[in-house]
């Protein structure tokens, strides 16, 4: 297990910076997930993490040392990629293996490790085999267990279940789940998908364009956000936001927290009247599109008897609102007023 702590770090490539001043500590032995959109630094990081991608400037210690020099065969961490990576022409048990024989490590104790790590991944009765004849989940899993047999202090793993289809990135999410409660080892895990981060996490870093816009457990991350940036980014549909008449301050509220009635509810403290423009039934669920005067929201209600073009009222208790300054971050103090512009 370690601690990874990235102290100033900037990474550039040519004139354009990427990762500007960041710091960061990933705390040991637990499953962390950089998060964000395409382009916004996360894998950059990961790699400057494993040494393959050094950072311009700034240090990067593991367990108080400072790596920012250290090779990447002598960092003690183990990447799984996106490909696998594997080879073709060797067998499973021979995938596993190479790097343990690269590092000279004696035979009996290679046996050992890759038995060990055939058993917690699922592969013990293919190891004979070539990796052509296997799925592509087990071949995800024999990336794993190349990486596992190097008994690592740090897995770094770059969106490894991005290429298999959705049932089986479901199944291999649970298997990941288990993996890290077993080996209690820190896990970077990267993503641009929300519901695997929720889904995985102890613990999310939230970029976007090179900066961290927001990091705490799922819990917090969904239902305390910073900013509104993070307010749409997790969560499906996005967190609703509009404008607050004559003021230069939005109003957010997740779409899962808006009650649809038929009636006009004057205890409410949200209180809107609109139709609905659209509704998708998704079996338990129905997600609607209802017109209100500030512009078009979605609402995810457990209630199904509303069709489109029906006149209804929405409303929002306050515990549920966020309002965000013209900058996009969190107004948390002196909310009575803010409250109270939108009321009717």
């Amino acid at each position: 297990m370690a601690e990874i702590v990235l102290e100033n770090i900037e990474k550039s490539f040519g004139k354009t910076t990427v990762i500007k001043d960041l710091n960061l500590t990933i705390q040991d032995g637990k499953f962390t997930v950089l998060l964000g959109p395409s382009g916004c630094g996360k894998t950059t990081l990961l790699r400057m993490i494993a040494g393959i991608g050094p950072a311009t400037s700034g240090m990067i210690y593991m367990d108080g040392e400072d790596i920012s020099d250290i090779p990447p065969g002598k960092r003690n961490v183990a990447m799984v990629f996106q490909s696998y990576a594997i080879y073709p022409t060797m067998t499973v048990r021979e995938n596993i293996e190479f790097c343990l024989k690269n590092n000279k490590i004696p035979k009996e104790e290679r046996n050992r490790r890759i038995e060990k790590v055939a058993k917690t991944v699922g592969l013990e009765e293919y190891l004979n085999r070539k990796p052509s004849k296997l799925s592509g989940g087990q071949r995800q899993r024999i990336a794993l267990a190349r990486a596992m047999v190097k008994e690592p202090a740090v897995f770094l793993m770059d969106e490894p279940l991005s290429n298999l289809d959705a049932k089986l990135r479901v199944a291999m999410r649970s298997e990941l789940i288990q993996m890290h409660e077993q080996l209690g080892t820190t896990f970077i895990y990267v993503t641009h998908d929300q519901l695997e981060s929720m889904a995985m996490a102890d613990h999310i870093v939230l970029m976007n364009q090179g900066k961290i816009m927001q990091q705490a457990t799922p819990e917090v991350i969904y239902n305390d956000p910073d900013n509104i940036f993070t307010a749409q980014f997790i969560g499906t549909p996005a967190t609703n936001i509009l404008p607050i008449e004559r003021r230069e301050v939005s109003l957010g509220y997740r779409p899962e927290k808006v009650r649809i009635l038929r009636e006009r509810d004057e205890s409410a403290e949200y209180l809107r009247e609109g139709k609905i423009v659209t509704r998708e039934m998704l079996g338990s669920e129905t997600i609607y599109h209802v017109q209100i005067k500030e512009g078009r929201i979605v609402v995810k209600s457990l209630d199904f008897d509303f069709h489109n073009g029906d006149s209804v009222w929405i409303a929002v208790d306050r515990k549920h609102m966020y309002f965000f300054d013209n900058e996009g971050n969190r107004i948390r103090e002196n909310l009575s007023d803010l409250v109270s512009s939108v009321h009717e």
